[in-house]
């Protein structure tokens, strides 16, 4: 059964995934997940989340998917088990010596590959699934093909964004910590960790999209420089749903976290609809065209001016 998997940026935009229809909600605590603190949650938010979610006959991971350093991994495991005992299913995890410990930690959790452990093949899966993992979330770049030997590699679950396939850009999400060369500064003590210094990729150090911007490469030698940018954003996805799930797909992610919580409210509610579509036997969804086309216009909107606040930072650090 394919579910849908749903940001939780605060508690108002994980009830509202809750009230459209999400199966599943992600959220992540202050200090130990990839975006900057106002979409992370207190401990306090969490336990709403899991007894709102609980009510509906629904589930939450926790987004874990920092590299926690040794000396912060005994308050790592002291959170998720914390987390576990409050009703959390599961976990999104990047580090693999992180996933080996949970599952030996909480051996019934259930253990998501997060997108920023770089998977770049198929035999990925075989190697997480055997430190314990449950779902392996896949490249947005990979199609039909991939997926199946994906499948075919490993009985670990599989977990796909819900974007086009998109075959350009230089390089795909995952291990990046480009932002430490712009920025690096100290944590904050909204994210309770004082004293500690970490990369500007992580928990209240956001991202500033340096992958985004223009670029220039050439030799000395060249007459011209050429500029590209070293990632493209996929659009978001529909035509694909019947044969990503035809082939196994346990999992649609929809990201967002940091986006508004009415443009989150309105994807869960279109998702549900084409997945339950599939489910139900058709593989035409020619239907969702045009409500789709509006939705990729306001997707493409909130990103760019998500991005062009993270840019200015960036430029505003560089002079």
């Amino acid at each position: 059964m394919a579910q849908l998997l749903a940001p939780g940026g605060s508690v108002e935009m994980a009830c509202t995934a809750v009230d459209e229809g999400a199966d599943i909600i992600y959220v992540g605590p202050l200090g130990f997940s990839r975006r900057p603190y106002e979409s992370e949650l207190t401990d306090a938010e969490i336990r709403e989340v899991v007894d709102y979610a609980a009510d509906h006959d629904r589930e939450v991971r926790v987004v874990l998917n920092t590299y926690p350093s040794p000396f912060e991994m005994d308050a790592f495991l002291a959170k998720a088990k914390a987390y576990a005992d409050c009703g959390v299913s599961g976990f999104v995890v990047t580090d693999p010596g992180a996933i080996r410990v949970l599952r030996r930690l909480i051996p019934d959790t259930l253990i998501h590959v997060s997108i920023g452990s770089g998977v770049s093949n198929c035999l990925d899966a075989d190697f997480y699934r055997a430190l314990g993992a449950d779902v392996i979330i896949l490249p947005y770049r990979w199609d039909v093909e991939e997926i199946a030997a994906a499948k075919q590699a490993s009985d670990i679950g599989l977990e796909v964004f819900l974007f086009e396939t998109v075959q350009t850009g230089k390089i795909c999400p995952g291990k990046c910590i480009m932002s430490s060369y712009l920025r690096f500064r100290e944590w904050l003590d909204v994210e309770q960790k004082v004293n500690f210094y970490g990369s500007a990729n992580r928990g209240a150090k956001e991202c500033y999209r340096v992958c985004q911007a223009s670029w220039e490469f050439g030799t000395p030698d060249s007459p011209q420089p050429i500029e590209l940018k070293l990632r493209r954003d996929a659009r978001l996805m529909l035509e694909q749903l019947p044969a990503f799930i035809d082939q196994g797909v346990t999992c649609f992610k929809l990201s967002g976290r940091e986006r508004p919580v009415a443009m989150i409210r309105d994807l869960v509610r279109f998702y549900r609809k084409a997945i339950d579509t599939v489910l139900a036997g058709e593989t035409n969804l020619d239907r969702y065209a045009g409500e789709l086309a509006e939705l990729r216009v306001r997707w493409v909107r909130e990103k760019s001016k998500r991005v062009d606040t993270l840019m200015d930072r960036a430029n505003s650090y560089a002079v």
